[in-house]
């Protein structure tokens, strides 16, 4: 039974009233913002500037394309560390745990519901110089003095795989539940092996969680705030940190909307670009 047009556009109207609520609107303030439309600065009344470029110039400087960088790179390993713990995961509960799936399901979700605040603070708890690990750790006497575990690159990255991976664990499970174990039997039984049959069987399957596992997983990862700022050192600055000191600390709303509109623009295009690759792959 096939909706006539009507009945489709009435079916899209919430999702597209909450999207121009909620992002076109509030993009279009924060370009306003960083031309000078709104808020204009002391400087650009008294020039007379309508719209001015300097913001975006500012934020076209050495320092900030370095943190971009840097933010670009951590969401990379992010992504590439979830993917690699999350897939085995998701086949083993899709395909294998037939009793405690459910169960094992419930576990994944659970950490969604507590805050990316709560959960960075529990590792703060976990890994600090008195925490859980240095207390197990003395009390065996493998160390002598608490190793410094947190307030680091390393330890954002933890903080990161941690409060991303239930997000790639999902669309992967989605997809795995839908693959044929038939398929994989007859790959073994013409005489594939299990990576072989992985390789050319299974993971071109899959491909559509991978895909989304990815851009649920790279999108809010490049602009995450909230961990690096916990657990990330004083030299470690990110996208969200900088933004975020530009809007409070600095007072800066011209710069900040700027810097949030280069960072939109950079992540937008490189997700078309990769939709756009991994959708050729998938009609081949």
């Amino acid at each position: 039974m096939r909706l006539s047009r009507r009945t489709l556009l009435l079916l899209l109207l919430p999702a597209t009233v909450f999207y121009m609520i909620f992002f076109i609107i509030p993009f279009f303030i924060s370009l306003g913002v960083a031309l000078g439309i709104f808020l204009p600065s002391d400087a650009q009344i008294s020039r007379g500037e309508i719209i001015t470029l300097r913001y975006f110039e500012q934020t076209f400087d050495r320092i900030f394309l370095l943190v971009l960088l840097r933010s670009l790179l951590l969401a990379s390993m992010t992504t590439v560390a979830c993917l690699l713990i999350a897939y085995p995961m998701a086949y083993y509960i899709a395909v294998k745990a037939e009793k405690y799936k459910s169960f094992l399901l419930i576990l994944v979700i659970i950490p969604l519901w507590v805050t990316f605040l709560l959960r960075a603070y529990a590792l703060l708890t976990l890994l600090g110089p008195e925490g859980f690990l240095n207390g197990i750790l003395i009390g065996l006497g493998i160390i002598e003095e608490p190793l410094y575990l947190i307030y680091n690159e390393r330890a954002v990255l933890l903080g990161m795989v941690y409060s991303y991976i239930p997000l790639a664990i999902l669309p992967l499970y989605s997809t795995l539940t839908r693959l044929n174990k038939s398929v994989i039997e007859a790959s073994r039984v013409l005489g594939a092996g299990p990576v072989k049959t992985f390789v050319k069987v299974t993971l071109p399957i899959t491909k559509p969680g991978v895909l989304a596992a990815v851009i649920l997983t790279f999108i809010p990862a490049a602009g995450e705030f909230v961990v690096p700022s916990l657990l990330g050192g004083p030299d470690d600055v990110y996208v969200g940190t900088l933004v975020y000191n530009a809007f409070l600390a600095a007072r800066n709303w011209n710069w900040g909307a700027a810097m949030s509109i280069v960072y939109i623009s950079v992540v937008l295009i490189g997700v078309v670009l990769y939709l756009r690759l991994v959708g050729e792959e998938l009609r081949v």
